[in-house]
């Protein structure tokens, strides 16, 4: 916020009187001169002599002394958050000598303290303006010089201060900008090619997807993905003066919004290093070769997460079929993908026993990788993972559903490691403990898969849906309502679509992160849903979209490969 602050040319007068105390010895000399320029010093930074009346602070012949002391007439725009308006106004009002102040607060002064989007101002307070679509859009980035050729939707009674800070942004323009009471509605209906929003930060919601301003993302780099806009002097106050109640108001802007305090979480699908995967990876001479081309984007988050379904397995030798074993080697490409955490509700871990999933939970323990929804027995497998990051309390739940249906040998036993078992008494009584330990509670089910794979590589429309049979939108909404935040399926080979089912989000199915299915298109693609969480709330996911393809190394997708999954996503819903 800007405020304008009018300078009276009515001085104060202060009077000061000293008693002339002479100095005892010619030895205290040295330490009467650190005295007088340390105080010099401390009271120009201050403000709160005049550079020429310093030199009487220790004047050995005192007299009455005149100073003049300007007090300056301020006052808050409209435009400035009433809270934090009251904030400033109070360090301000603490600005004084001797009683009186340096600033008085009048309706009518002409200097303001006001919201600007003039980067050369010195803010009191900074913020932004995020642009966003919704959480359904395909489109995911705009360049700053579409913003004029667009229908800016924005919250009701924002219109006049967006418009104010564009124009002090990009100069005087024609803006088209239009209110709305509910704005994740509006943009939910909106059509994304001639639409999208501006939001002030503080707004920001997971039910909004944030674009990309000019390449870059704001949650990941505020300064070049958002619109800066702050809260400043404006006026003629002098720049000491500024500088003055900019130190004196550093409380203030500890409210600001920074990435400091935002936790960032990948999670991923189904990852399975194995089969005709491996001969691949003895080729290539790296064990870390599925990841060589993603790895890089997975590892730049807080934590990294993935359902691994295959054991690694000493003397392991790969082969075709649905029975799967990793070497143990190869678990060097969930080291370089920067892997925190380890999802096991799969149902190939105890393929070759349950004593080779032991060992390789053993491993994960050993090289500090976190798991959930299995374990070294039942009780393990059934733990409440919790993670606190940046200040943010996140707990990871996970079931196998499907295994427990059929009641095979995945599931953990009293001594026997495996997945985490399924019921809903279970999950009620897991989500009401999770959420009293935690800010957001995210579920993962391991559910029975579509059978995705024609008899060619074609579309098959039918597996980005979820399934009717068993219902999965009935068991993942379930979750959302015992109190999940975020309901994710990590079981499908192909992706499923994704919805907001009262107020919270399910993704069905993620897809492949690590496997060999190169035959079909739906099982070559694949998701990454990657969490900001602000203060223990979830402000966004964001969805980033895969590949692979003969080769076998996963790939973020972008263009036409970005826009055809998500098109039959949003196809499926």
């Amino acid at each position: 916020m800007t405020v304008v602050i009018n300078v009276k040319d009515d001085f104060r007068r202060v009077k000061s009187k000293r008693q002339w105390r002479p100095l005892k010895a010619p030895l205290l000399l040295p330490l009467f001169l650190f005295a007088f320029f340390g105080a010099a010093i401390v009271h120009i930074i201050v403000d709160q002599y005049p550079r020429v009346d310093l030199w009487r602070v220790f004047d050995p012949f005192p007299k009455n002394i005149v100073r003049e002391y300007r007090t300056y007439d301020a006052r808050f725009d409209s435009s400035v958050d009433s809270e934090l308006a009251g904030k400033i106004k109070t360090d301000m009002k603490a600005m004084k000598l001797e009683e009186i102040p340096r600033f008085s607060f009048t309706g009518d002064a002409e200097t303001r303290i006001a919201v600007t989007g003039k980067s050369d101002e010195s803010f009191l307070f900074s913020s932004y303006l995020v642009p966003v679509g919704h959480h359904y859009w395909v489109k995911n980035e705009l360049k700053s010089s579409e913003l004029l050729s667009k229908e800016i939707l924005v919250s009701m009674g924002d219109a006049e201060f967006v418009k104010t800070i564009l124009n002090e942004k990009f100069g005087e323009k024609q803006w088209i900008i239009k209110e709305s009471e509910d704005l994740v509605s509006a943009l939910e209906t909106a059509n994304e090619k001639k639409n999208l929003g501006l939001v002030k930060v503080e707004h920001l919601s997971y039910e909004m997807q944030v674009l990309k301003l000019d390449g870059a993302y704001f949650l990941d780099n505020p300064v070049k993905g958002g619109i800066n806009y702050g809260i400043a002097i404006v006026g003629e106050v002098p720049e000491h003066i500024t500088k003055a109640v900019y130190n004196n108001t550093a409380d203030v802007r500890v409210g600001e919004f920074g990435t400091a305090k935002v936790a960032k979480i990948n999670m991923t699908g189904v990852t399975a290093i194995s089969r005709s995967l491996a001969p691949k990876i003895t080729a290539s001479g790296d064990a870390g070769y599925p990841a060589q081309k993603i790895k890089e984007f997975l590892k730049d988050a807080d934590l990294t997460h993935t359902s691994n379904e295959v054991s690694f397995v000493d003397g392991c030798i790969p082969g075709g079929g649905m029975r799967f074993c990793a070497k143990p080697e190869y678990i060097k490409a969930l080291q370089d993908i920067g892997l925190d955490i380890v999802e096991l509700t799969g149902n190939h871990n105890n393929d070759y026993g349950a004593l080779a999933n032991k060992s390789s939970i053993e491993r994960y323990t050993k090289l500090g990788i976190d798991h959930f929804g299995g374990g070294l027995d039942s009780e393990d497998a059934s733990k409440i993972l919790v993670k606190d990051v940046k200040g943010s309390k996140i707990a990871f739940l996970g079931y196998n559903y499907y295994d427990t249906i059929l009641g095979t040998g995945a599931l953990a036993g009293v001594e026997r490691a495996g997945a985490n078992s399924y019921s809903v008494k279970k999950m009620e009584s897991d989500i009401k403990e999770a959420k009293t330990q935690a800010d957001v509670v995210i579920v993962d089910f391991q559910f029975q898969e579509c059978y995705s794979y024609p008899p060619s590589d074609v579309i098959y429309p039918i597996c980005y849906k979820p399934l009717s049979s068993p219902d999965q939108k009935a068991v993942f909404r379930k979750a959302i309502d015992l109190g999940a935040d975020i309901v994710i399926g990590t079981q499908a080979h192909q992706p499923q679509t994704f919805e907001i089912y009262n107020g919270k989000l399910i993704y069905y199915g993620l897809g492949n992160l690590f496997f060999d299915q190169i035959p079909w298109i739906g099982t070559r693609q694949g998701l990454v849903l990657t969490h900001y969480i602000y203060n223990g709330k979830l402000i966004q996911t964001r969805i980033t979209t895969t590949l692979y393809d003969s080769d076998m190394r996963t790939y973020v997708t972008t263009g036409s490969e970005r826009e055809l999954l998500l098109n039959l996503l949003k196809a499926a819903r």
